[in-house]
Formats: C-alpha cells, sequence, structure tokens
C-alpha cells in the first residue's frame, strides 16, 4: 500500500526547481535544492526564499487569551505587534483579543491538545482554529531580506521599525500577508503567512523581485543549519 504524504502549496513549483524531498511528521518537504554547503552560504551572504508552510499556525481570539497563555506556556502574552517564544512555540500578538501560534509541523497536534484543554478548563469565549494546511508560509532568509520585501510591501523593514521578533498584517504584492520577523540565529529573516492558493503566485512574485540580488530558493536541512 503506498503511503500518502501531505504536500505543502509549492510543491509542484519546488519539484520543478529539481529539489530533493523528506518526510517530516508526514508532509513531503523540500530537503535541498543544490549543495546545502552553497544554500547556506547564499543565505548569510544575501537572501534566499524556503517554503516553510507545514509550520503550523494556530489562531487563538477572544479576551483570555492572558489566562491560556499563562496556563498552557506560564507565560505573559507578548504585546499586540511583537512575539515571544514559548514552550515549544512562538506567540505572536496581532490584537489585543487575537493571538496566533506558530510551531514545528511535529508539534501542531500536541499544541492543540494542550490549548483546547486550558480552554475548556477556563469556561471562557476562546476561538481555536488550526489554519496549518490553509496558510502558505514563506521565508525571506539573508542581510537583503529586508531589501527585497521592501519592494514588493510598503512598510519600513529596517531594524528599527521592524526588530526580531516583531508581527504586521500588510499587502504583500497585493496578497494579504502575516508577516513576522523571526532572526534564524544572527541571520535576519522575515515569515510571510497568507492564503495557501496564492503561495504558488507569491513564491515566484518574491523570485523575481529578488533577481537582481542573487534570490535562491533554499531547502529546509540549509535552514536547519543556520
Amino acid at each position: 500500500m503506498t503511503e500518502l504524504y501531505k504536500q505543502t502549496p509549492l510543491h509542484a513549483i519546488a519539484a520543478q526547481a529539481g529539489a530533493q524531498f523528506t518526510d517530516v511528521d508526514g508532509w513531503q518537504l523540500s530537503q535541498r535544492f543544490s549543495a546545502v554547503e552553497a544554500e547556506t552560504a547564499a543565505a548569510r551572504a544575501a537572501v534566499a526564499l524556503t517554503d516553510l508552510s507545514a509550520n503550523g499556525k494556530i489562531t487563538i481570539e477572544g479576551h483570555q487569551l492572558e489566562a491560556l497563555t499563562a496556563a498552557v506556556w506560564q507565560a505573559t502574552a507578548p504585546a499586540v505587534g511583537a512575539g515571544a517564544a514559548a514552550d515549544k512555540a512562538y506567540l505572536w500578538r496581532l490584537r489585543p483579543d487575537h493571538l496566533l501560534v506558530t510551531t514545528a509541523p511535529e508539534d501542531v497536534v500536541a499544541t492543540l491538545t494542550r490549548l483546547n484543554r486550558a480552554a475548556a478548563a477556563l469556561d471562557g469565549l476562546l476561538t481555536i482554529t488550526d489554519l496549518t494546511h490553509g496558510r502558505s508560509e514563506l521565508w525571506l532568509v539573508g542581510p537583503a531580506s529586508a531589501e527585497v520585501l521592501g519592494r514588493l510591501c510598503g512598510l519600513n523593514f529596517g531594524p528599527a521599525a521592524f526588530p526580531n521578533l516583531a508581527v504586521r498584517q500588510s499587502s504583500v504584492a497585493k496578497t494579504a500577508q502575516i508577516i513576522l520577523r523571526r532572526d534564524i540565529g544572527q541571520t535576519p529573516a522575515f515569515a510571510l503567512l497568507g492564503a495557501a492558493s496564492l503561495g504558488a503566485y507569491l513564491w515566484e512574485t518574491v523570485m523575481q523581485a529578488g533577481q537582481d540580488v542573487g534570490l535562491a530558493p533554499l531547502g529546509r536541512q540549509a535552514v536547519l543549519g543556520l
């Protein structure tokens, strides 16, 4: 019997670009496009684009976010427009009553279970929604990532205006996106979370925007090595 794997909205584009795939928690993900050392060097020197759409994306809406965050992570919810690391997750405050939780693919189910149990114990009006399959997640990684992103969005992506662990909602290439800054070590990185149906269009548009600065695709293995 053939085992079925989940695929991100960018799977066909990655395959066409010659990606080698790996299986992660039931997902078939782009492991690398070329030599891992070359991909890592490109990301550190200029900019690269990677598909991390298999990452968990969970939204929580309601007026008990502070209590829920304390119950699940023993932490304080971040301020609006900011993010914070938690146990096997990152918390991003979009509005006073709206929190986005991002996780690694293998932590989605456990995180949902913890959230639902805590919400039931609070007995409050909280809506928890798993958006993982409905949203693409593209990451621009490298020192030129802010420059490329600025060509497609009117926000200021300078370090003072958009520091590490900041979150904004805006239009990127005329598509609605949640923009997260989550640097990988010392390497700047911006994540774009939007409708899965527009993921392929956004990938191609971003690649065109960064063509003159050597924007290249980046595989999962190189991302983990940064």
